[in-house]
């Protein structure tokens, strides 16, 4: 039985309840070969000594280590001691959102935006905190937290091009600590496979690469990483299903989505550029993807229209039929995290998706063949060590549900015996 994994979120819980029971898996999960959450091909290695020279370039006077402070130097709170750590609190947000982010981590989420000095502003500065919980009970009450990942969208530290904002990360315990034990970053267990380091585990899904460093230990570039906020799929998410608690429903908490994803569009606009690839003029897919949510240019919608397909995507510039393949396999599984990949990668166009046929099949559909034994492989662009989907609850949905039959009916399937 095949599932349009972005439908049933979009229908109920219950559905995702019987996803995640097992009742609708029908296809079976290849072994995989660990490597969730890593850099494939552009690997840098990272632990707790890159982590600390990271921090060091966006932190240098050290006055975000704790997840209080954090709030109190962005502006969330006007006082260190106003944060509590369990129950509410009075935070200063434009948007605040909850929601499980079903399709990739499954953990249930609290995100609070803001903008300095407002969202309104030419280039404003950009914060964004992320509480991770394992219930909606925990995240209503605030209690039981797992971690809080914060992001920040501003220029460097050094004062030097003011007007060049770019992403920065950090990750905070449950104890609300950026320290796991002294002397030692926190380093975030997504997906129960082990700690990976921070930057790295965030540029998987938000695009850019973690760098080396340079000869003298500093992290290089101010912490530049090319990293960029993420686009808010409704579809992608489950909504809490306790009738008492209305305000954490999906209707409910439309409007916060859309000012969400306005103030992310704010960091990513772009301009159209000419895709010799698909033959047309096209915004980058992430721009393109925001808009046609909420009705195009100007998002004149007031709520999110899941079915929105890019035109790079549709007749004449694709292939009748093929929005198939789009809809049902790279909006759930692919799209999330190719939207913040150079245009080259961002899955914008069927064309120039397919420029990587090659690729997919390597990448996506050989692991059918089993896992390469041999870790000294990984990423050398001629074996299935390196796998995707990159996320591991993202990688079994796309297994299991049936997105992996569509993707290979129009990608073509693997002969394992040319293996």
């Amino acid at each position: 039985m095949k599932i349009n994994l972005a439908r049933c979120l979009a229908i109920s819980t219950m559905c995702v309840g019987l996803l995640l029971a097992g009742f609708i898996f029908s296809n079976t999960i290849p072994l995989d070969p660990d490597t969730f959450l890593t850099m494939l091909e552009r690997y840098v290695p990272e632990d707790a000594t890159t982590e600390t020279a990271y921090y060091a370039a966006v932190d240098p006077e050290n006055k975000k280590t704790t997840y209080a402070d954090w709030l109190f130097e962005t502006g969330f709170i006007d006082d260190p001691q106003d944060y509590e750590s369990t129950g509410p609190f009075a935070i200063h947000a434009d948007a605040s959102v909850t929601h499980q982010n079903v399709a990739d981590l499954g953990f249930i989420r609290r995100v609070s935006t803001r903008c300095e000095p407002s969202c309104d502003a030419t280039n404003p500065d950009i914060y964004s905190v992320i509480e991770n919980y394992l219930t909606f009970d925990d995240a209503a009450a605030r209690t039981n937290r797992l971690a809080s990942v914060t992001m920040e969208w501003t220029s460097a530290v050094d004062g030097s091009r003011p007007s060049k904002k770019f992403v920065v990360f950090y990750a905070y315990t449950g104890a609300d600590e950026r320290d796991q034990s002294p002397g030692i970053p926190f380093q975030p267990d997504l997906d129960g496979r082990g700690q990976k380091a921070i930057p790295g585990l965030c540029n998987t899904c938000h695009g850019g690469a973690p760098r080396d460093l340079g000869s003298d230990g500093t992290y290089q570039a101010n912490g530049n990483t090319r990293s960029l906020f993420l686009p808010m799929d409704l579809d992608n998410f489950a909504f809490d299903p306790d009738p008492n608690r209305q305000e954490l429903s999906r209707a409910a908490q439309e409007a916060e989505y859309k000012k969400m994803n306005e103030i992310v569009l704010t960091s990513r606009r772009s301009k159209e550029k000419f895709d010799e690839e698909a033959g047309m003029y096209r915004l980058a897919a992430g721009h393109e993807l925001i808009e046609g949510w909420y009705g195009g240019p100007g998002m004149p919608n007031d709520t999110f229209d899941g079915e929105f397909v890019p035109a790079g995507w549709l007749p004449p510039a694709a292939p009748v039929g093929v929005d198939e393949l789009y809809s049902e396999a790279i909006a759930p599984a692919c799209r999330s995290c190719h939207a913040q990949q150079k245009r080259e990668l961002d899955f914008g166009t069927y064309d120039g998706f397919m420029v990587f046929e090659d690729a997919h099949k390597e990448l996506v559909l050989s692991i059918e063949c089993g896992p390469d034994d041999d870790p000294k492989d990984r990423g050398d662009g001629n074996d299935n060590q390196a796998v995707m989907p990159l996320a591991k609850e993202t990688y079994e949905i796309f297994w299991a549900t049936g997105q992996a039959t569509v993707f290979s009916h129009h990608v073509g399937a693997i002969d394992c015996s040319d293996r």
